[in-house]
């Protein structure tokens, strides 16, 4: 294991504590780390599942382990396997035919109610139950009955982890025997795995109990029906109940383990590069070893692997294979020094694989180079005056990078607004052409999906037809971030007012939302930061402060402040869908806000004095643009736009990320311009040091 010869600095503002210094564990700091796959501790990220679906091609080796010591479990055949803890679930059916279980695991899941078939044999047939969750509580599971029943119209049943014991045997396939013969009365029987004092022994366990009365009742119906055991409650707290669940067609055998121990799962060949995949983690595929725990009421997922081969993971899922060594290598020095300063952060983990941390998407991230740039800069951190800095990137700075005070409210000592060279997305990014339709409709149609026809309008602008059926028009210039408005036939004639490129990492828009919207959106904001909320709708939205590089400090909505919980809290204020703005890089444009110039110099202001009329040589006026809520504009630039008759918000920016640190479009410039990855750190951080931790 590597010496440590640095502590940790926390910059002030991303937590509670100012430039405090921090011991690393030594599980974070040493030759392995322990990252959270499913986890919740009340802080960070919070995702768990009910049970998880582990595989490894050539099987499986199972440990479980206890207070008291720990122990490899007899194999299982197959090499997949489901895990879950051994507490309180949902039957919501049992039934012997199949597809009817497969039918009502449908109709959980399109409700988003999990959902299991578990097999089991009972009295000479073969059974299935569909069962929903893990619960801590008799009462969180009587509760989830209620849901599945009003999904399902079935009664459901809670079961429990109170079973009665029927014997101990001295070996696995002893207590499997056994337990078939017990099945053959109608009783739900299971061969069970118990590890007391680090020695494994095995019994068959009867029925899923919730209540004391229930598991007498079973031992009295056991006892009648096959006697010769000492039915008593079974006791242990150290176990696995083995069952089996349907994958398909495929029965597999599913782990259901005591909250008093925990299972430690790797492939049964090693290798070095033996993985293990999770199906419930979009089927990623990870190094190391798979350890899972009862943790603070749910299962927790944890992957421990060395620190080293984690980082393969790291860089693989945040820059892209191919990118220049040197930018690689950018990454690789700040992925350790993140990793490594995250201490114990989720008690049983050092840190999430998520961006909560830093994204880790497992093997199939990796590549040769990136291998390679972790391989060479191994062991390198960032340090300040001696200890661990904060280690801070995003994709894209947008020209200029932020100032502490633009994200946190406070200074960093090692980081200040730096230029980056990030326009490589907007360099490479598609032509989308923003068009008017005959009926006065605006969108945005990318510019290979039309063909220009060498003619103009009555006001200079070029005419277009679409080339291909069913060819949406968006109401931005993207598939990804913009809704489909309407879909166009081949041969439909438009009208090209301006020219935008794709939405990319440098130059992005997001909107335009209607003033009730961003009323919405605000509101929430304000009750969650304990902030004054707006009356009646938003009509002016306007930035009143900004930062050394352009960025977001107050902003005001109908001449009030925000309240946020910091600077770049902006971005999470107008969202939808859970996609905040990119950046705090951004300017908002006021769709329904414009001025007129009348006779005289006389000028007329919007939305302020009323609706917008179109005034004929007659005398006669109509409302402009007829019954659309949208029309074009010249302003004094000699530039069309279009404005609105109702107030609408449209933001337009510049960045993806909070900006502090290094740029990693800005990183892949650097390196294609032949600077080293010391350089390009120093270039983003100022008075660090790179050295071993």
């Amino acid at each position: 294991m590597r010496k440590r010869k640095i502590g940790k600095v926390l910059s002030a503002g991303l937590l509670s504590v100012s430039l405090l210094a921090v011991q690393i564990p030594a599980d974070a700091a040493g030759d392995t780390i322990r990252v959270a796959l499913f986890i919740d501790n009340g802080q960070g990220y919070r995702g768990v599942v009910p049970s998880v679906t582990l595989t490894a091609a050539g099987g499986l080796e199972v440990s479980m382990r206890t207070k008291d010591g720990a122990a490899k479990l007899p194999a299982l055949t197959g090499d997949t396997a489901r895990v879950r803890v051994d507490e309180y679930h949902v039957q919501a059916i049992e039934t012997s035919d199949l597809n009817r279980a497969q039918q009502v695991a449908q109709q959980l899941s399109q409700r988003k109610i999990d959902a299991a078939i578990q097999q089991s044999e009972q009295g000479g047939k073969r059974m299935y139950q569909v069962v929903s969750g893990t619960y801590d509580t008799l009462q969180a599971a009587s509760a989830q009955a209620k849901s599945i029943a009003q999904a399902t119209g079935q009664q459901p049943v809670v079961k429990g982890p109170m079973r009665v014991e029927a014997g101990r045997f001295g070996s696995l396939k002893e207590a499997q025997d056994w337990q078939t013969a017990l099945s053959s009365t109608g009783i739900s029987a299971y061969p069970v795995i118990l590890l007391d004092g680090g020695k494994l022994s095995y019994a068959v366990w009867l029925g899923d109990e919730v209540s004391k009365d229930a598991v007498q009742k079973l031992a009295n119906k056991a006892a009648s029906a096959f006697p010769g055991f000492s039915y008593q409650e079974a006791a242990s707290k150290s176990y696995v109940v083995l069952k089996k669940d349907m994958l398909g067609s495929e029965a597999v055998w599913k782990y259901a383990f005591s909250p008093q121990a925990s299972l430690t799962v790797k492939p049964e060949k090693g290798g070095s590069q033996s993985l293990i995949e999770v199906e419930e983690r979009d089927g990623r595929k990870y190094r190391g070893k798979i350890e899972l725990s009862e943790y603070k009421g749910n299962m927790a997922v944890v992957n421990e692997l060395p620190l080293e081969q984690y980082l393969y993971g790291v860089v693989g899922s945040e820059m892209a294979p191919g990118w220049p060594l040197e930018a690689l290598k950018t990454q690789a020095v700040l992925a350790r020094t993140r990793a490594v300063g995250q201490g114990n952060k989720y008690g049983i983990a050092n840190l999430s694989d998520t961006v909560f941390e830093q994204a880790y998407y497992g093997f199939d991230k990796e590549s040769k180079d990136i291998r390679k740039a972790v391989d060479e800069t191994e062991g390198e951190v960032i340090t300040y005056k001696g200890k661990v800095a904060e280690s801070l990137f995003y994709s894209n700075a947008g020209g200029l990078t932020a100032d502490g005070t633009e994200v946190w409210g406070n200074e960093v000592p090692y980081i200040r607004s730096v230029m980056s060279n990030d326009t490589e997305p907007l360099e490479k990014a598609a032509l989308w052409y923003q068009v008017s339709l005959g009926d006065g409709t605006f969108g945005f149609i990318r510019s290979d999906l039309v063909r220009e026809t060498g003619l103009t309008n009555a006001l200079g602008l070029k005419e277009a037809v679409v080339t291909g059926d069913g060819t949406n028009l968006r109401s931005g210039p993207s598939t990804a971030y913009h809704r489909v408005l309407t879909s166009l036939s081949a041969g439909t004639s438009v009208t090209i007012v301006t020219e935008e490129p794709e939405e990319n990492a440098y130059s992005w828009t997001q909107g335009p939302y209607t003033a009730e919207e961003v009323t919405a959106m605000i509101n929430a904001s304000q009750d969650k930061n304990k902030g004054p909320r707006i009356s009646g709708v938003v009509q002016t939205l306007r930035v009143t402060e900004r930062g050394p590089s352009g960025r977001v400090l107050e902003m005001e909505a109908n001449g009030r402040p925000l309240k946020v919980s910091s600077p770049d809290a902006h971005r999470s204020i107008f969202q939808q869908g859970g996609a905040a703005l990119r950046s705090t890089k951004f300017d908002v444009e006021e769709t329904g806000t414009f001025t007129v110039l009348g006779a005289g110099g006389k000028t007329t202001a919007y939305p302020k004095y009323g609706s917008v009329m179109a005034i004929g040589a007659d005398g006669y006026a109509s409302s402009a643009n007829g019954y659309n809520d949208q029309f074009l504009i010249l302003n004094g630039s000699n530039e069309w736009r279009v404005a609105t008759k109702q107030q609408m918000f449209l933001f337009r920016g510049t960045g993806y990320g909070h900006g502090l640190g290094v740029s990693q479009y800005g990183a892949k410039a650097m390196a294609e311009s032949g600077y080293d990855y010391r350089q390009i750190l120093q270039h983003y951080y100022q008075d660090i040091s790179i050295e071993q931790y």
